[in-house]
């Protein structure tokens, strides 16, 4: 009795294994099931300082190899460009600050500052007047992590 139930275990896994697809030949990536696909992809940052000038602010952000960062950021992203490409949001109680770059099909989309509104909170800063940082690129923000 054992045999047969051992034999027809075998041929049942044998049939099982026959219908099974191969998985490996698709040219499609495991994670991409044609409907879960965005055109957005992010990057977080966290920010050490964000120093404040006339038309643009200077943010000194972290970068993996465990160096500083620096980039600026129009004010005018904020104010008039539709759609905005610069958004700030609150900071909850207890996070780090951080910055949130958004791309668009692999292209600069939108930065979000996740940052204490109040300036007395120590990330703000003024920038020296007399040394101001000129906007390299008004429509994209190069950044490297």
């Amino acid at each position: 009795m054992k045999k047969i139930l051992t034999a027809l275990f075998v041929a049942a896994v044998l049939a099982v294994s026959s219908f099974a697809v191969d998985s490996s030949s698709s040219s499609t990536p495991i994670w991409d099931h044609g409907d879960n696909v965005s055109e957005y992809s992010y990057r977080n940052v966290g920010v050490y300082r964000i120093f404040d000038q006339a038309d643009s602010y200077i943010v000194l952000y972290e970068k993996q190899s465990l160096e500083i960062g620096k980039v600026v950021i129009p004010k005018a992203w904020f104010k008039t460009s539709a759609p905005r490409k610069l958004d700030f949001r609150h900071k909850p109680a207890g996070m780090g600050t951080y910055m949130t770059v958004l791309y668009k099909n692999g292209e600069f989309y939108k930065v979000f500052l996740t940052v204490n509104p109040k300036r007395s909170d120590p990330v703000w800063a003024v920038a020296d007047p007399h040394a101001r940082m000129e906007i390299t690129n008004s429509e994209s923000l190069d950044i490297e992590f």
